[in-house]
């Protein structure tokens, strides 16, 4: 868009300077596609500023107490896997469709293609002629050049080409720049030989191939703005009208000038080039309005100076520099959430939060990990990214106009479960033995099937298939001692629990009651895209004052 309005800027700036010479709207609208071009690098450099409208992003709301742990058991697994089945109702913005980007890529992509191959076949249509042309090395031709070349200041060598086609005349190269005569140039007059090569050399002067060619390449990538398609036309005009006027500059008069460039037209143009990327002098789509130049008096024909070319430069790289600082005021937010293993993982929420503003958006990441907030006002932002089995993010992100970007890697939940023991009270017959006891086993079930994919975040759970219940301590029994135990193991590949730890202060003979039990717990094996992983697990075992009823009881929180 910035670039666009570049161009439209150069384009509008040469209408305005109509009465002005052509010389001096060639060089507006190079120098503008040249800014065009560096704009994206500008707006990097350039501090911005904020404009004063914009579209912000509509308010969302969502839910802060959804799970970000591992479910802990059976239950919790199948609530997961419905979970994950379903979107979640807090969601109710996403991203661009992968299918619709894609989409836009690949025609953007063969444009592009297209265009430039038209553009290299030209070139190689170029070399292919200047290989298979004669050299001239003596003779009118030569004699004639190094007079218009002295005179005009021209110090690079220009080969001269002569090529066994009828109708070829043409111009192209800038170190070596070569031009092309047709078989019948030797038929010239005299007269008419000055002015065709007086022309050439001033397109050769004011390196016209090389400028038109970068604009063509510019114009190859961006294929779909029209208005490059205009300025790439406009720009081929103008160096024909400038090297016209360097032409009657030189003492040609118009009315004769004309009459030579009707004729050449007439001759040249049987077999036409036109696809050609090098000057042509009697290119027929701009011969009508060069004719009607030529004939009317008045107008300006004199060429830029060295101050000029400077001023418009500048002027339009201040234009650049301004356009490309300049911010809607509103922002866009990008990323990309992977797991662990480095895989992308879809179907995550990201929400910002800004407490300032009191509000609040989200979205989720599509099937590329990638997700992208728009219209985000300045201001600070508290980012959340969940996802089913994953551990909570947090982290926090300022806007200040300017466009972010920040990836993120999720880190495998934790397993959570509760269980509370009571007491016996001071019934010494009855109760647990010091030892642990086995409440529930069941055999290895098979391996589950798992089948990979290209996305990550595929999680399958562990389940439990070997329960110890934890005892409670005789030595303890008749005191009603109570008190919570907090622990944290992890859970092998393999299933089996190791690396049981005591987190904060307990009771030691409960303590050692916990830690005993939970040794003693298998799982099946955690998966993470089908690669069994290691886990942590959260217990916390609440051992409680007594009832009638002696008993113990389970519970788990996700």
């Amino acid at each position: 868009m910035k670039m666009t309005l570049i161009v439209f800027c150069a384009l509008a700036s040469t209408v305005l300077l109509r009465r002005r010479s052509a010389a001096l709207r060639h060089w507006v609208l190079a120098a503008g596609l040249a800014c065009a071009a560096v704009s994206p690098l500008v707006a990097v450099v350039v501090p911005t500023w904020p404009l004063p409208f914009g579209t912000p992003a509509a308010f969302v709301s969502y839910d802060r107490d959804s799970a970000a742990a591992m479910p802990a058991s059976a239950s919790s697994q199948s609530r997961a896997a419905n979970a994950s089945a379903a979107p979640a109702s807090s969601i109710s913005a996403a991203p661009r469709p992968d299918v619709a980007v894609g989409l836009m890529a690949r025609i953007w992509i063969a444009g592009a293609a297209v265009t430039l191959a038209i553009l290299f076949v030209g070139v190689l249509r170029l070399t292919w002629l200047a290989i298979h042309a004669e050299r001239v090395t003596k003779g009118r031709w030569v004699d004639l050049v190094g007079e218009l070349s002295a005179a005009n200041g021209l110090r690079r060598p220009v080969v001269l080409l002569r090529s066994r086609h009828p109708s070829l005349l043409v111009t192209w190269g800038f170190v070596r720049p070569r031009i092309i005569l047709p078989a019948v140039a030797d038929e010239w007059s005299d007269e008419r030989a000055r002015v065709v090569m007086s022309h050439e050399l001033a397109h050769i002067r004011r390196g016209d191939w090389a400028v038109q060619m970068s604009a063509e390449l510019l114009r190859a990538f961006y294929w779909f703005d029209p208005l490059m398609w205009v300025a790439c036309r406009r720009l081929r005009l103008e160096s024909e009208h400038a090297c016209d006027d360097e032409v009657m500059n030189s003492g040609v008069e118009g009315t004769d000038y004309a009459t030579h460039l009707v004729e050449l037209a007439r001759s040249l143009n049987e077999r036409r080039h036109a696809w050609l990327p090098a000057p042509a002098m009697a290119r027929p789509s701009s011969l009508e309005r060069r004719v009607r130049a030529m004939l009317k008096n008045g107008l300006d024909r004199g060429p830029i100076t060295a101050g000029k070319r400077a001023a418009v430069f500048c002027l339009l790289f201040a234009l650049t520099a301004a356009i490309a600082a300049a911010q809607s005021g509103y922002a866009s937010f990008t990323g990309r959430v992977t797991d662990e293993q480095g895989r992308t993982v879809s179907g995550v929420g990201v929400g910002l939060a800004n407490e300032a503003r009191q509000s609040r958006y989200e979205v989720k990441t599509n099937d590329d990990g990638r997700f992208e907030f728009v219209g985000l006002p300045a201001g600070d932002y508290t980012i959340e990214v969940r996802g089913i089995g994953f551990q909570l993010i947090k982290d926090a992100l300022t806007i200040a106009g300017k466009d972010a970007q920040r990836n993120f890697t999720m880190m495998l939940g934790r397993l959570q479960e509760t269980i509370t023991i009571r007491s016996t009270g001071t019934d010494t017959s009855t109760g647990p033995q010091d030892t642990p006891t086995v409440v529930a086993e069941v055999p290895m079930p098979p391996a589950r099937e798992c089948t990979p994919s290209a996305t990550g975040g595929k999680i399958v759970p562990p389940k439990k298939i070997r329960d110890v219940r934890p005892y409670y301590p005789s030595a303890l029994r008749g005191t009603v001692t109570v008190g919570t135990v907090q622990l944290e193991a992890r859970i092998g590949v393999d299933g089996y629990v190791s690396d049981v730890r005591l987190v904060g202060d307990a009771q030691p003979d409960l303590a050692q009651s916990a830690i005993a039990a939970v040794r003693e717990w298998r799982y099946t094996q955690t998966l993470l895209n089908c690669t069994p992983v290691e886990v942590v697990m959260v217990v916390t075992v609440n051992f409680n004052p007594p009832q009638k009823t002696a008993y113990s009881s389970y519970s788990t929180r996700p």
